[in-house]
């Protein structure tokens, strides 16, 4: 028998984290529309005449200013679902732009669209033409753009002419992830963003911007535009947040976070490379340990399959998980220390 030391702050800290399971409100998911990860090879080779993804009826083109750029962005929260490489762009002298044209147009009637995308600023701020603005810009019969802004300095909404801004300032070689959300109705439209919120949690019920305008609709153009130095990645288009945000701990890729994920964690524990997501590693690390089980905490309870809503647990249900939890982790523990 072999003893292999133990941290003791991580045992506690895995002992109180499995002793309160939070309970998520409701979850609901629709349909993923569109998705660009970038799955290209040739780093360093320009994006322009590249169509991978899906949802679209045509490659990227435009200026040739964009390249493939090596591995994918970090996500600035839990971890998203993140694949193949990302795209990048120096500053830039003059305004650019490069589009894909999406398979169906955006803004039907009385229907809510997402949109999400990481990015991160390159370079110098404030360096490219114009105060080094970029972005992700849906067009149509307005134009809609959510990124840095080149007058204010934050990250925020723009439809037409008209800026809504957070109060997340930039910064380089720090991604930022946002969603935007679209209101589509007979009359006005609204926007709102959500600047970093919780990948595989409910939607947030503040945005950090908003905007209501009359007449966007019809959005069938997705362009990475803007002179500032920037990268690009995981751009998604679905029908509810729960798309465009998705969750990272649904290790048996069933369609939701349960007790079943938890269990292939608990027989992953301890791998210190080479993991896979059905192995238990909900960080892309390679390695299963107590931060892929802290990942599963906060999930845990969503329902991802299409068309359904997470409820919250009766309370003896809830409890009950809570010792499952509780005892899977001490099991893990156990296994790791003495071997």
């Amino acid at each position: 028998m072999k003893f292999t030391h133990v941290n003791a702050r991580s045992l506690a800290a895995l002992a109180v984290g499995a002793s309160f399971i939070f309970v998520p409100p409701t979850l609901v998911r629709g349909a993923l529309l569109a998705l660009e990860n970038f799955e290209y090879g040739g780093v360093g080779s320009d994006l322009h005449g590249n169509g991978g993804g899906f949802g679209f009826v045509n490659s990227w083109s435009g200026n040739t200013s964009y390249n493939i750029a090596s591995g994918s962005l970090n996500s600035p929260r839990d971890p998203l679902p993140l694949a193949g490489n990302s795209v990048s762009g120096v500053a830039y002298g003059e305004n650019r732009g490069i589009d894909r044209t999406l398979s169906a147009p955006l803004g039907a009637d009385d229907t809510s669209i997402y949109v999400s995308v990481v990015m991160e600023p390159r370079g110098i701020l404030g360096q490219g033409a114009y105060g080094g603005w970029f972005g992700l810009a849906l067009r149509g019969s307005t134009d809609v753009f959510i990124g840095l802004n080149y007058s204010q300095g934050t990250y925020g909404l723009r439809i037409a002419d008209v800026y809504r801004q957070s109060t997340v300032a930039p910064a380089i070689g720090k991604p930022v992830f946002l969603v935007l959300r679209m209101d589509f109705t007979e009359g006005v439209e609204s926007a709102y963003l959500y600047v970093n919120p919780q990948p595989g949690a409910p939607e947030p019920t503040t945005p950090q911007a908003s905007e209501i305008n009359l007449s966007f609709h019809s959005l069938s153009i997705v362009s990475l535009t803007g002179p500032g130095g920037s990268a690009f990645d995981a751009i998604r288009i679905g029908t509810t947040y729960a798309d465009v945000a998705p969750a990272t701990s649904d290790f048996d890729a069933d369609g939701d976070v349960d007790g079943a994920d938890l269990g292939l964690w608990n027989s992953g524990f301890g791998m210190s490379g080479g993991a896979i997501p059905g192995e238990g590693d909900a960080n892309a690390d390679g390695v299963v340990d107590g931060r892929d089980f802290l990942i599963w905490q906060r999930q845990f309870g969503f329902d991802l399959t299409p068309g359904s809503a997470t409820t919250a647990p009766e309370p003896a249900a809830g409890g009950m998980l809570c010792w499952v939890a509780f005892a899977a982790v001490r099991r893990a523990i156990g296994r790791r220390a003495f071997g």
